[in-house]
């Protein structure tokens, strides 16, 4: 009787099954079951009426699960002949209890061990809330359009800075929307989250010549989910020239960099990779990253934290090389190589977490 009832609530729920699939798998991946069975939910590929991927029901190294698209959602193993819709495969993979699959599924897909039950009624009546007092309008970023006749000579030299000192062109200027603060005397870099919504604003002071740090920030400067240039990328995640390899960089400049050589990149703002970034990542696409942060010791230590995560994540991972002239702490970076001619030039390294010391 149950059964049938979550059958009925499942044919009026619309859900968006790649997308699912792409959080199932995060998820998955810190489950009870993940040692035994590591490859459950990986390798999605669609099949017509079927979203396939590995079974999580035994271990397979070709996707043979399949997902319906439509609802009820029902699937089926075409190898060792599992049939369920999608909330009892959620019940067996994360080893709940009858009936929490549904509940799960229906709290947009949250759910871990021993889960406290969400409040439905007051997440929905709080929901515009949150969401206005996490990101920043987009007013904020267009005003600075107006703002910057009220000082050409700083909107100039900052111009000048950007595109005599490092090289960038106006048309990946205007890709990125990268804006002049005259008042502030600051370069601009809008800080989006993967679906586009405008985060914070960082900005770089201008010149050398300031008191304290060379960035602030604008907004709600939370950056564990943002990496620079992943909502661009995101854009294409369903289109026929979906990108599925990016260089992952530290800086926005690196970002802007490698894109006027032809590459897709994205920044982590930093030198720490946290999960939530390897989350999006996921979530966009990706499947290969080469890692490319600066060619110093913290920049080798970076690359050596982030290759482990990702490998450990499931991602196919490279090192992009520094030319052989310029050794550790030569402070080279993707945009002095733009400048030199030789950011497109580069040869990388396959990394896997067998052959690697991480």
């Amino acid at each position: 009787m149950q059964k049938a009832k979550n059958i009925e609530i499942l044919e009026n729920t619309s859900l968006d099954i790649p997308n699912l699939i792409d959080d199932l798998r995060f998820k998955y991946q810190y489950s009870l079951r993940y040692q035994s069975n590591h490859a459950a939910f990986s390798k999605k590929n669609d099949n017509g009426n079927y979203i396939m991927c590995c079974c999580p029901n035994h271990t397979e190294t070709r996707p043979s699960f399949g997902i319906s698209k439509t609802p009820p959602y029902h699937t089926h193993c075409f190898c060792c002949g599992y049939l369920g819709t999608i909330d009892c495969v959620i019940e067996t993979a994360f080893v709940l209890e009858q009936g929490n699959g549904l509940k799960a599924l229906l709290s947009n897909y949250y759910f871990e061990n021993n889960r406290k039950p969400l409040d439905i009624s007051k997440l929905l009546a709080t929901r515009k809330k949150c969401i206005k007092a996490n990101t920043l309008s987009e007013e904020t970023l267009k005003k600075l359009d107006a703002e910057k006749f009220k000082n050409q000579g700083i909107y100039n030299v900052a111009m000048s800075y950007l595109i005599n000192q490092r090289g960038i062109n106006m048309k990946t200027l205007d890709t990125y929307e990268i804006k002049i603060d005259v008042r502030n005397k600051c370069i601009v870099f809008p800080q989006r989250t993967r679906k586009g919504d405008l985060r914070f604003l960082q900005k770089r002071k201008i010149g050398s010549n300031y008191k304290g740090s060379k960035f602030i920030n604008e907004g709600l400067p939370n950056k564990k989910d943002i990496l620079f240039g992943l909502h661009l990328i995101n854009q294409l995640r369903t289109s026929a020239n979906r990108i599925k390899r990016v260089r992952i960089v530290e800086s926005p400049i690196d970002v802007m960099s490698n894109y006027q050589v032809g590459i897709p990149a994205v920044a982590i703002n930093g030198k720490l990779l946290f999960k939530n970034q390897i989350r999006e990542l996921h979530l966009a696409g990706i499947e290969i990253v080469d890692l490319f942060f600066d060619n110093d010791k913290a920049g080798k230590d970076a690359t050596q934290k982030a290759t482990k995560q990702l490998i450990q994540e499931g991602f196919t991972v490279n090192h992009t090389l520094y030319p052989p002239q310029f050794t550790e702490d030569s402070k080279i970076d993707s945009n002095d190589l733009l400048k030199m001619g030789l950011l497109d030039k580069l040869n990388t390294n396959s990394i896997s977490l067998l052959s690697s010391k991480f």
